[in-house]
C-alpha cells in the first residue's frame, strides 16, 4: 500500500512528451511508480478526474531570499505551483555578509522584520532549514554582494588581493552549497564592475560546477551589446550561462529580442552553453534609484542622499534624464514618467501615491516629474519600489515560446497580510506560472500545454543542476501539481495584486501534501538544496 496515491490524472511528466491517463504513486518523498489506472490502494487518494498532474514549477528566477524568512509557508509561490525556488538574483545574495554588505542586508530586512545572524551561505542555508519552508530552496551568490562587502560602493577597480579575496569568498561558497554566481549590471555596485573582473569570477564558479546568472548590463537600447557581453563571460569563463529575464524595454527597441535571439543560437553553435529564462509580463520592476545615473549612485546609499540634497547634482541628474543617448541606458527617457508606477512609501504625506505613476504624483504635487521623482527619492531614502511598463506583449511571446527559454518570476514569496500585504507588488510574484497556462499555452497556443511544463519543470532544473527534480518519474523527488486546465489562471493584476492563483487543486512538496483543494495545508516539507561542487 502507498502513502499516497493521485488518480485518473493526465500525467503530463516534464520532458515534454504528450499527456496520458495514469495514476501517479508516492511514498515517502519520492515517486513510487507512475502506472496505468488501476485498483491501487493508499493511506490517502487524490482524485485527479480532469486534471493534469505534473512535476513541481521551478522557479530559476526569484527574489525571495529575505522574504521566506519572514513567509515561510511561501503563500504566493506553493499556490501557483512553485515547488522550488532559486534565489540569489541579479547579484544580490543573502550571503556571504561582509564589510558593508552585511549593513546593507540588515537595512533592507528591517522592512520585513527578519534578523540578519549570519555571515556564511552554509549559515544562511542552515537558517532555511531550521526554520522549514513549504517550497525547496538553493541559491547563487550574488556578484554584488561580493563587491559590495570587500570593496564596498564606490566606482573604483578592485585591487588584485581585493580580486582575490572575492573569488576566495566566492569558492567558499560554492562549497558550502551554492549553484553559481549572478549579476545586476544595472545596479549599483555592479554597474561598476568589468567586463574582466566577471570572468574572474565567473571562472572560479565554473571551476566548482557552476554556472552564471546575469540581469545583463543593458535590457533597452545596448540589449545587443549586453548579450554580446554575457555571450564572451561564457566563452572566456567557460561557464553555463543564464541570461535573466530576458526582454528588450522601450518602444523604440521592440523587436531587438530577434537580434538577440539569433546571438544565442549562435553562440550555442560554437559551443557557448548559453540560455535564458524570461516571465509572462510586459512589465518590469526594480529600486526606483535604479533609474539614476552610476555617477549619482556611486558611494552608496549616504552619498545618493547627499547629492539629492545637492542643486548642481540635480540639474545633472535632471538633464540626463532626458537624453537618451547617455551611456547609462535610463528608462525614463526610454519610456516616460507616465509609465513608471511606484510603491512602497512609508511617510505617511507620502501614502496617497501610492500604485499612481510618477507623472500623476507630480501632477498632484504640482511639481515637473523630475523634481517630484527627486524629492521622493531623497523624502523615502531610496525605499521605493517601481513598476515600469515597457515591453512588447510580441517580444515578450516570442522570447517565451523560443526553444531555448525556460520560464522565472523573478518575484517574491508574499502574502496578502503581513508586512508585504500593505504595498502593491508586481502580480508575477502569485501569477507568473498559471499565466503562462492559460493565457499563453491554452488560450494564445503559442506552444503546446506539454511545452509549457518542460520550460517550467525539466528545463529549468537541467539549468540549475537538479538530477531529481523537474520530471515525474520513478525514484524523483515527489514534488507534484495538479491543476485544473479549465479553470488554471492568475487573477493578480496591477492594481490589485495581493491575489492567489485559481486552478491550481493539490500541490505536494517532496511527498507531502501542501495544497489541497485549492488551499494552503501549513505543510513545511520543503528542503534546501545544496550544490555538490565539480572540480572542471
Amino acid at each position: 500500500m502507498h502513502n499516497i496515491l493521485i488518480k485518473g490524472g493526465t500525467v503530463i511528466d516534464g520532458t515534454g512528451a504528450p499527456g496520458v491517463r495514469r495514476d501517479v504513486a508516492v511514498d515517502g518523498s519520492k515517486i513510487a511508480g507512475i502506472y496505468k489506472e488501476s485498483e491501487g490502494k493508499a493511506h490517502v487518494t487524490i482524485n485527479a478526474e480532469g486534471m493534469v498532474v505534473c512535476p513541481g514549477f521551478i522557479d530559476i528566477h526569484t527574489h525571495s531570499d529575505i522574504h521566506i524568512l519572514n513567509i515561510p509557508l511561501a503563500e504566493s509561490r506553493v499556490r501557483q505551483g512553485i515547488t522550488t525556488e532559486l534565489v540569489g538574483n541579479c547579484g544580490e545574495s543573502a550571503a556571504p555578509l561582509v564589510g558593508r554588505a552585511r549593513g546593507w542586508l540588515i537595512d533592507y530586512a528591517k522592512n520585513l522584520l527578519v534578523k540578519i545572524d549570519w555571515t556564511t551561505v552554509d549559515e544562511y542555508l542552515l537558517r532555511l532549514a531550521n526554520l522549514r519552508t513549504s517550497v525547496n530552496v538553493a541559491t547563487l551568490v550574488g556578484a554584488e554582494t561580493l563587491r559590495y562587502g570587500v570593496i564596498g560602493a564606490d566606482d573604483v577597480k578592485p585591487t588584485d588581493a581585493q580580486m582575490e579575496t572575492m573569488k576566495q569568498l566566492l569558492a567558499v561558497a560554492m562549497m558550502q552549497g551554492a549553484f553559481g554566481l549572478s549579476t545586476g549590471l544595472i545596479y549599483a555596485p555592479g554597474c561598476y564592475a568589468s567586463t574582466e573582473e566577471i570572468i574572474g569570477l565567473a571562472s572560479t564558479s565554473a571551476a566548482l560546477g557552476g554556472f552564471y546568472a546575469s540581469h545583463i548590463r543593458g535590457e533597452s537600447r545596448t540589449v545587443v551589446d549586453a548579450v554580446a557581453e554575457a555571450i564572451r563571460i561564457g566563452r572566456e569563463a567557460n561557464t553555463r550561462v543564464q541570461i535573466s529575464h530576458h526582454k528588450a524595454c522601450g518602444r523604440q527597441n521592440w523587436g531587438l529580442v530577434n537580434t538577440t535571439l539569433k546571438m544565442i543560437e549562435d553562440a550555442r553553435a560554437e559551443g557557448v552553453d548559453v540560455a535564458f529564462d524570461v516571465y509572462p509580463y510586459t512589465a518590469s520592476s526594480t529600486f526606483l534609484e535604479a533609474i539614476l545615473s552610476p555617477w549619482m549612485r556611486d558611494g552608496g546609499k549616504d552619498a545618493i542622499l547627499t547629492r539629492l540634497n545637492d542643486a548642481e547634482a540635480r540639474n545633472r541628474q535632471k538633464e540626463e534624464f532626458k537624453d537618451r543617448f547617455t551611456p547609462w541606458e535610463n528608462t525614463v527617457a526610454e519610456d516616460g514618467w507616465e509609465n513608471i508606477v511606484v510603491s512602497g512609501f512609508k511617510a505617511d504625506g507620502n501614502k496617497r501615491f501610492e500604485n499612481k505613476s510618477l507623472k500623476e504624483i507630480a501632477s498632484m504635487l504640482s511639481k515637473d516629474p523630475a523634481d517630484a521623482t527627486l524629492d521622493l527619492l531623497l523624502e523615502e531614502k531610496l525605499g521605493i519600489s517601481a513598476i515600469f511598463h515597457e515591453m512588447s506583449e510580441d517580444d515578450v511571446m516570442r522570447v517565451m515560446s523560443h526553444p531555448l527559454s525556460c520560464i522565472g518570476s523573478d518575484g517574491v514569496a508574499e502574502a496578502p497580510s503581513g508586512p508585504t500585504g500593505s504595498v502593491a507588488t508586481h502580480p508575477r510574484s502569485y501569477g507568473t506560472f498559471p499565466r503562462v497556462l492559460r493565457r499563453y499555452a491554452l488560450d494564445k497556443k503559442i506552444f503546446t500545454l506539454e511545452e509549457a511544463v518542460k520550460k517550467m519543470t525539466a528545463v529549468p532544473a537541467d539549468r540549475i543542476g537538479l538530477s531529481n527534480r523537474g520530471v515525474l518519474a520513478k525514484g524523483m523527488m515527489a514534488d507534484i501539481v495538479v491543476f485544473d486546465p479549465n479553470t488554471v489562471r492568475d487573477v493578480a493584476t496591477f492594481e490589485d495584486s495581493h491575489r492567489y492563483a485559481e486552478g491550481i487543486r493539490h500541490v505536494l512538496v517532496n511527498g507531502q501534501v501542501t495544497i489541497l483543494d485549492g488551499e494552503h495545508t501549513k505543510e513545511r516539507a520543503g528542503q534546501v538544496i545544496r550544490h555538490i561542487p565539480k572540480r572542471s
